[in-house]
């Protein structure tokens, strides 16, 4: 009797050791599931601060300077928005630029423009400038355009540029809102009621 309840120890024991083994296997899951939570931080897209910088080019480098697109930050229909390109001269001679132009796709929407801003003398070479780009929105919707410059050494620099104005639509939401309290002013009145109806019983 007491070799089978021995052996009976001994299978518990290995029942206990196995379901702390997949315990710890789902320790390890959760430590995966955490690791999963890092990359999703970067998917969020940071806003540009007006008047902030929005991007760069290398001017110097050809390609047209090298410039990525950049994004004006969004901004209400009538208001003006934008922001500075930085310009590094990538080249080993330094260089003047002509006054930067706007071009925008759909006129419609509204109307870019653009200045020198800190590029109005010699940039040397490795230095850095700032150039000022602003866009004035005629409509809700996105837009999207380019600012170009040329450089005093011949190379034509184009940076792509998008944004989105917004409309004041919240407006008419908040007058919808002051219509529905003057509902419940109208079941008080409901309740007065059973009482005139109480009080005759009460007569004969």
């Amino acid at each position: 009797m007491m070799t089978r309840i021995a052996r009976g120890l001994v299978g518990a024991a290995l029942v206990t050791a196995l379901a702390m083994t997949v315990g710890c296997g789902g320790g390890g899951a959760d430590e995966g599931d955490g690791s999963t939570e890092t990359p999703d931080a970067p998917t969020t897209t940071t806003e540009p601060e007006q008047g902030g910088t929005l991007g760069k080019t290398f001017p110097g480098k050809g390609g047209g300077g090298q410039a990525a697109p950049v994004h004006v930050p969004t901004t209400k229909v009538g208001e003006t928005t934008g922001g500075k390109v930085t310009v590094h001269n990538a080249s080993p001679a330094p260089m003047n630029f002509d006054a930067p132009q706007t071009d925008t796709d759909n006129p419609d929407m509204g109307d870019g423009a653009a200045d020198l801003g800190t590029c109005d003398g010699t940039l040397a070479p490795g230095e850095e400038c700032e150039m000022n780009l602003r866009f004035t929105p005629y409509q809700a919707g996105t837009y999207s355009g380019t600012l170009s410059f040329v450089t005093s050494q011949g190379e034509t620099v184009t940076v792509p540029f998008s944004g989105e104005a917004v409309s004041d639509t919240p407006t008419e939401s908040e007058t919808s809102e002051p219509t529905p309290t003057s509902e419940p002013t109208e079941t008080p009145e409901e309740t007065e009621t059973p009482e005139e109806t109480s009080t005759e019983l009460l007569t004969p």
